[in-house]
């Protein structure tokens, strides 16, 4: 899948440079116009939002072994973001209860905590079970109940395509991706609902790292981040979160699919 990335002093000038730069586990691109221009863009989407639409255009496409696999795997990396946000908010936010206590100490205590999530979560990035199970409970400890989790039906339509592979058919394909679709629409929902800041905070963080990080290396090159489209997108008001439909955001990555503009 390629990234259509523009030329931004080009731009300004009223003339237009695209370049296409293929979709990596890089969140910056750097590309040198035709006129000399330098360009740097941090990408500012996560990993389920992407996956979920390679789903969806390899759907359209009619590669159906890749769009399940795809949407199975967006579900996992939704499941990581949720144990972000869920953490953040319970580990996070509420590190500091003394009103007397200072802003710096909060911040401490708050990088502090940063670092010891990390470590965690380096128990659990390569074991999608623990994950699950890990998201199971902070969802128990947070909103007091159980999670409605995917149907065993859909778990094990998922194991037989990824590990058996079996050939799905296009109907089940759909509903599969209907359900993915259903599935993580109502749960990012209930976290922006229920937990905005956090939300919110967890989606920023991670490309604001990643900048602080490089500047060094952009020799006081402007920075840019860009949002590619996607069906998905944390940012979004929650209305139009909540009036998002699978069957439009289908029919637009197949508009996108013929045309071969991925994003």
């Amino acid at each position: 899948m390629k990234i259509n990335v523009v030329c931004i002093d080009c731009e300004k000038q009223g003339k237009k440079h695209e370049l296409k730069c293929d979709l990596t586990d890089s969140l910056s691109y750097e590309f040198t116009c035709n006129r000399g221009h330098k360009n740097v863009f941090l990408l500012r989407s996560h990993k389920f939002e992407l996956l979920f639409q390679m789903g969806l255009y390899a759907f359209s496409d009619g590669y159906f072994r890749e769009a399940v696999s795809n949407f199975a795997a967006a579900l996992e990396r939704f499941h990581e973001f949720c144990i972000a946000v869920l953490s953040w908010e319970l580990g996070n936010k509420n590190v500091v209860t003394d009103q007397n206590s200072d802003v710096r100490s909060h911040i401490l205590m708050g990088e502090h905590f940063n670092v010891e999530y990390k470590n965690a979560w380096k128990e659990l990035s390569r074991q999608s079970e623990r994950q699950l199970g890990a998201y199971i409970m902070l969802y128990l400890v947070t909103f007091k109940r159980n999670p409605i989790l995917m149907s065993h039906k859909w778990v094990e339509f998922r194991n037989r395509i990824v590990h058996k592979g079996t050939f799905p058919d296009t109907d089940d394909t759909n509903e599969y991706a209907r359900v993915t679709f259903d599935y993580i629409k109502g749960k990012l929902l209930e976290l922006k609902s229920a937990y905005p800041e956090s939300t919110e905070a967890v989606y920023s963080k991670e490309i604001q790292e990643y900048k602080d990080r490089q500047l060094d290396s952009y020799n006081g090159s402007t920075v840019y981040t860009y949002k590619p489209y996607t069906a998905f997108h944390v940012g979004d008001e929650i209305e139009n979160l909540t009036n998002l439909e699978f069957e439009e955001a289908k029919i637009h990555a197949h508009a996108l699919s013929i045309s071969k503009i991925y994003i």
